[in-house]
């Protein structure tokens, strides 16, 4: 009994074992059918592999072969399996998002291209394809009702593709190889391979309606051209004696293929014409190690636009430029990162300045789109544009041609709808193109960059480094397009499609002026002490014509400069206000925009004077000295230099900032004017009098405005007025005139709105003389002129018990009195 069993377990372990090899062979040449591009063997062989047995390889390999034959929905389903395998890799994820958004399932394609994002950060694919699903609708909708679709009665139940003009129809690849006796099947796709075609298009009668076209039936375009493997992707000079066209690496009888066994694509050309083509060559670029197809001629046919997997490219198949020399070709250019992305780039068509490329890297709508891009003045090619449905769909779009006139063309593409696989679509504007030209109104350069929003549309166009930018407009149409660009003023112009032919260019230049850039900057300084004031809150009023302007006031906090800066509107008129705690509060003049046709920066230094009896003038190490305009150490009493413990740097009196001198100094005002040389800085301002008069003279009303701007900018603040006489006349008689004097300063003051409660009169007689001329002594009229003044004073503030009444100096000094009459 036990060698029986023994020997069942033996047999089983050989079972096993064969069952494995099998596996492992089937898997082997699936592998191979793989590697050969025969993808449909391959799908066979892994859908037997996976009927009985959950093989990770099997189901990776599968999605990837339904993935190259564009069967999107079992790509879809095979890759939803691959996404939740252990061996699942970032770029499977991708793929499954690729899939699912092809099959309308945008939401669910972003949340794996953004899993592709995090796990692949370098590579940029997977964020342009997520934000494809966020534009999906803008492109859905950008040219509706401007393009006219058709789809054409000679496309077949198979492939038809990549038209191109020639004489006066079209020649397009197709798969439909009805006539041969020996039907040649490619293995990738299972069917025939792609010859050449030509089809007549004859413009209907009707002169009205352009690019209507009735078309005659395919035939074979050449013997000499076709061959027995694949033929696509032409091109032609002006004249149509030279072609170029794509076929598989096989001429004069010989196929030749890579060192891995794969025949590639090259670009042939031949000569000839009228069906008569001979020599054909391959051109010097191509290589058995890499593919080079679908070919496009400049109108000089001097550059040649084709796409190549060839080293040193971005990602698939890249776009390359070659250029012609007499007869032999120069190397090839890729046409770098802008247009160039990891996935591919194909089919491009150069027209009217223009280059048309299908890609499946760039935002799109799903698999291949078609971009457009615009040759600039300065030789470079324009960002890429989607040019959206209806010529985009979510399928693959590809191989578009367009007309000399920009009015119609054909494209391919294998949107549901179709007689095959990819069909050859036709398509006509009924629209115009809108030449837009955003230029600076003073120098008549373009403005790269402006945005213009489309009144019509709701859409907004950015300018090229031309300035310029294209849409296309319905016709008996006209539309508002608004520019505007930072440091401009707005600017709109109306663009029109009434009573011009359809396709008609309509040119819309919008000029704009540079906006007036106003500013107002300055330094807070603490007027004991001439040093920038730090910590002041500076505080922007603006009264503007346009109410709109008239935001919340601004606030700006000083630092150790002192300085502030705000900017400015037009058509305003602005006030600044200083502040800080223990200070008294000042404002600026106003400085208005209004009528300034330049930009201007406007300077308001603010002084703002300590009320606590001079506390802040007897800080810091440093003052400033007004007569000789240096800042001095207190110390030695020589100019400041060095690092001070505030962290202000000094050199030989004067202040650096950043390692640059500061320019910004203090000004020092009095009741009379600026201070002269030698003089005592006073505190607020002093007013004068005719002898034995208490009125207001008319030079002392600018100091009472000074002070009115005090006391409004200090709304709790409440001012002693403090007047005094000469010597002459009797004490008693001068103690009477000092509070005349007082009291008419009050007055003037409540009729310009201060309260009572905010304003003390004081008359002191002949108290306080600034100078010797007491009782019975000599002096000149402009000596006891100087005694008949009004002080002011800040003693309190409103519901402050706190004393702050200012003490007058033992030994008052005023300034000269220039403008009083001696």
């Amino acid at each position: 009994m036990q060698k029986i069993r023994i020997l069942s377990v033996v047999a089983l372990l050989f079972l096993v074992t064969g069952t494995m090899f099998a596996q492992a062979a089937k898997l082997k040449r699936a592998k191979n059918f793989m590697d050969n591009l025969e993808y449909l063997s391959a799908i066979q062989m892994y859908n037997k592999i996976l009927e009985g047995n959950d093989v990770a390889e099997a189901k990776i390999n599968i999605a990837e072969c339904y993935r190259k034959i564009d069967d999107t929905e079992n790509a879809e389903f095979w890759y939803g399996q691959v996404v939740r395998l252990p061996e699942v890799q970032p770029i499977h994820k991708l793929y499954y998002g690729q899939a699912l958004q092809a099959n309308q399932k945008c939401d669910l394609a972003k949340e794996w291209y953004q899993q592709y994002i995090e796990e692949a950060p370098d590579e940029t694919r997977g964020t342009f394809l997520a934000q494809s699903c966020d534009f999906q609708e803008e492109l859905l909708t950008k040219n509706d009702g401007i393009y006219v679709i058709e789809h054409l009665n000679f496309n077949s139940n198979l492939d038809d593709f990549s038209p191109t003009y020639y004489k006066d129809g079209i020649i397009f690849a197709s798969e439909r190889d009805k006539g041969s006796a020996v039907k040649r099947i490619h293995t990738w796709t299972g069917q025939p391979f792609n010859e050449l075609y030509y089809v007549e298009a004859k413009q209907k009668k009707k002169k009205t309606e352009l690019c209507m076209y009735e078309y005659g039936k395919p035939e074979k375009f050449s013997k000499k051209i076709n061959s027995k493997f694949h033929e696509a992707g032409v091109t032609f000079t002006k004249d149509e004696d030279r072609m170029y066209f794509t076929r598989n690496n096989y001429n004069k009888g010989k196929r030749k293929a890579s060192d891995e066994g794969i025949t590639k694509l090259k670009i042939y050309s031949a000569t000839g014409g009228d069906g008569n083509w001979n020599d054909v060559e391959e051109l010097p670029f191509n290589s058995d190690e890499y593919s080079c197809a679908h070919p496009t001629l400049d109108p000089e046919g001097k550059k040649m636009y084709f796409a190549s997997d060839m080293p040193g490219g971005f990602g698939g198949m890249d776009l390359y430029v070659v250029e012609r020399n007499g007869e032999s070709w120069g190397p090839p250019v890729n046409l770098g990162p802008r247009v160039n992305t990891e996935g591919h780039e194909i089919f491009p068509h150069y027209s009217n300045g223009k280059l048309y490329f299908s890609s499946d890297g760039h935002i799109g709508l799903g698999d291949l789109d078609i971009y457009v891009m615009t040759m600039q003045d300065g030789g470079e090619w324009s960002l890429p544009e989607n040019l959206g449905a209806p010529i985009n769909s979510t399928e693959d779009d590809f191989s578009l041609i367009i007309n000399k006139e920009n009015t119609c063309g054909y494209f391919a593409s294998d949107r549901k709808g179709g007689s095959g696989r990819d069909d050859i679509y036709s398509f006509k504007k009924v629209a115009s193109p809108v030449h837009i030209f955003v230029y600076d109104a003073e120098t008549g350069e373009g403005i790269e960059g402006a945005a213009v929003a489309n009144s019509c549309t709701g859409d907004t166009l950015l300018t090229n480094a031309d300035g310029k930018a294209q849409i296309d407009m319905k016709m008996d149409k006209c539309c508002t397009f608004a520019a505007s660009k930072e440091d401009y003023d707005d600017n709109s112009k109306e663009g029109c499609t009434i009573d011009i032919q359809m396709g008609e260019p309509v040119f819309v230049e919008i000029p704009l002026d540079q906006s007036k850039q106003f500013e107002l900057e300055g330094v807070v300084f603490d007027q004991s002490t001439g040093l920038p004031l730090e910590g002041a809150t500076v505080t922007l009023v603006a009264v503007c014509d346009d109410e709109t302007k008239n935001i919340e006031p601004k606030t700006a906090t000083t630092d150790l400069t002192g300085k502030y800066h705000f900017e400015l509107d037009n058509d305003c008129c602005y006030t600044v206000k200083g502040e800080k705690i223990d200070y008294l509060a000042a404002s600026s003049e106003e400085v208005c925009t209004k009528g300034l046709d330049e930009s201007k920066i406007f300077t308001e230094n603010l002084n703002l004077m300590p009320t606590k009896g001079g506390i802040a003038s007897t800080e810091g190490d440093v003052e400033y000295d007004p007569v000789s305009g240096k800042y001095i150490d207190k110390k030695t009493g020589n100019p400041a230099d060095g690092t001070y413990p505030n962290g202000m740097v000094y050199k030989d009196g004067d202040m650096y900032l950043n390692g640059e001198k500061y320019t910004n100094t203090p000004t020092f005002q009095t009741g009379s004017g600026t201070v002269e040389p030698g003089e005592a800085i006073p505190y607020l301002v002093d007013i004068y009098y005719d002898f034995d008069q208490s009125y207001i003279r008319p030079e002392a009303e600018p100091e009472l405005e000074r002070v009115l701007a005090m006391m409004n900018d200090n709304p709790n603040a409440i001012l002693e007025v403090s007047s005094y006489t000469d010597s002459r006349g009797s004490d008693s008689y001068n103690d009477g005139l000092s509070k005349r004097r007082a009291k008419a300063v009050v007055k003037w003051l409540r009729n310009k709105g201060v309260t009572k409660a905010r304003i003390t009169a004081k008359g002191y007689g002949e108290q306080n003389l600034v100078n010797d001329c007491v009782n019975l002594r000599p002096c000149s009229e402009e000596e006891h002129q100087l005694n008949r003044r009004t002080e002011f004073r800040v003693i309190g503030y409103l519901g402050d018990d706190q004393d702050l009444r200012s003490q007058p100096k033992s030994n008052p000094k005023v300034s000269k009195c220039n403008n009083c009459p001696f």
